[in-house]
């Protein structure tokens, strides 16, 4: 007697569910991915916060926000004058800030604005500022951590408009 009965899989079968598990991965891959960016967001959001309060201590403290460019100056890498001890730079772009300014229009040195690139994504920027003159701002009066994603607002953690 002759059984038309077969043991495994053709060639074709295999293909089809080595390509569907393919894909099926490439899909959990990206999904992974963007969850892990979110969480590397609220990370650098959570310090930027800190990094916020370590302004506003400092202004209390010495009537007046860090100076851009005279001492004590502001530091884009380390942060200081600024008692922040966290790892912010860690998640930026060359482990600094792109640029800080503490403009005069309200009186000396109390405005501030920093603005930071994350390394993960450089589309993602930080805004952590007190001023209507902080890049991005487009002269709106910025109080808190605000991220931009190329270039338009994503969230804000505002103190205050």
């Amino acid at each position: 007697m002759v059984s038309n009965h077969r043991d495994g899989f053709t060639l074709i079968e295999l293909l089809i569910t080595v390509m569907l598990l393919s894909i099926l991965a490439g899909i959990a891959q990206r999904a992974y991915g963007r969850l892990s960016l979110g969480a590397e967001i609220a990370a650098v959001a959570t310090e930027c916060r800190n990094l916020y309060t370590m302004f506003e201590i400092y202004n209390i403290t010495n009537a007046g926000y860090p100076y851009a460019s005279s001492a004590p100056q502001f530091q884009l890498d380390t942060f200081e004058p600024l008692p922040y001890d966290g790892n912010l730079q860690s998640h930026l772009v060359g482990g600094k800030a792109d640029s800080y300014d503490s403009p005069d229009d309200s009186g000396v040195n109390q405005e501030f604005w920093i603005q930071m690139s994350m390394a993960a994504d450089p589309n993602i920027r930080f805004v952590v500022a007190s001023s209507d003159d902080a890049p991005l701002g487009g002269g709106q009066w910025l109080e808190g951590v605000y991220i931009y994603q190329n270039g338009e607002l994503s969230q804000r953690f505002g103190l205050g408009q």
